[in-house]
């Protein structure tokens, strides 16, 4: 029997999730949210200097998990996060080294727990999604650089009933990266309608208004304030302590119910 040879390479990439907090040029308005992305630039070939997804080779004595946590710590310091498989992404031209095979997962991270400096080679990117007829234009900016790159949607798969993605007009991102991107924007939200998933991105406490501003972020869309607060009733409790933002009359802090999930 001929010897069985393997000659494929197994990686991660982790598509880091987060939610900033700016404050607005008018004083009587809440600070502005902005939906997160955290990339490193690449400071090796292929892809040199380009802008890609953290992540990297596992080890022969790791899983895909562990790898992806290793790959956590290092840019951002934490441990304990919501982090959770997308895919596997096996195209056979995804990296021009040779056949890699990927393991993409999602991480939601509280912004404020973080450490002040980032690594040197990593930013974070604010995400706008621009929604036509089954069509996005994604946007990623972190101040002084611009990613852009168009994409379609293409009809849902009954086997699978998922949808699935196209690259119409590619970014300048490494890799296949623009479209793991895309796939766990809408990965998350589809979560976020269908659990508490958000809570994951939001401090210890947070104001109502707050809480509306990130479900309005994630889902791309304005949302009822009567209807929003029948939606998380139950998933909040009040706590006793208030906050003043603005020109507004103070808010009352919240927190996440935990035991909707015992």
């Amino acid at each position: 029997m001929s010897e069985v040879k393997f000659n494929v390479a197994y990686t991660t990439d982790l598509l880091i999730f987060g939610i900033d907090s700016r404050k607005n040029a008018n004083t009587r308005s809440l600070p502005k949210k902005y939906f997160s992305i955290l990339l490193v630039k690449r400071n090796k070939e292929p892809y040199m200097n380009k802008w890609c997804l953290p992540g990297g080779f596992i080890d022969n004595d790791e899983t895909s998990l562990i790898a992806s946590s290793r790959v956590l710590k290092k840019e951002t310091g934490l441990t304990d996060v919501y982090m959770q498989q997308l895919k596997v992404n096996d195209s056979l031209d995804r990296d021009p080294r040779g056949r890699v095979i990927s393991v993409s997962y999602m991480a939601l991270i509280d912004r404020t727990l973080l450490k002040d400096t980032l690594n040197e080679e990593a930013s974070w990117f604010d995400i706008d999604v621009i929604e036509g007829n089954g069509t996005y234009i994604v946007n990623l900016s972190n101040g002084e650089d611009i990613i852009s790159y168009e994409v379609k949607r293409n009809d849902i798969d009954i086997k699978s009933e998922e949808y699935s993605y196209e690259i119409e007009r590619k970014s300048e991102l490494a890799f296949d990266h623009d479209k793991l991107i895309i796939e766990g924007i809408m990965a998350l939200r589809d979560k976020v309608n269908k659990t508490d998933i958000v809570f994951n991105l939001m401090p210890q406490e947070f104001t109502i208004g707050e809480l509306k501003q990130v479900y309005e972020l994630l889902l791309n869309k304005k949302l009822i304030n009567s209807a929003f607060r029948r939606t998380i009733a139950d998933k909040v409790i009040l706590t006793d302590k208030m906050i003043k933002t603005g020109g507004h009359r103070p808010s009352i802090l919240c927190r996440y119910n935990e035991e909707r999930n015992k």
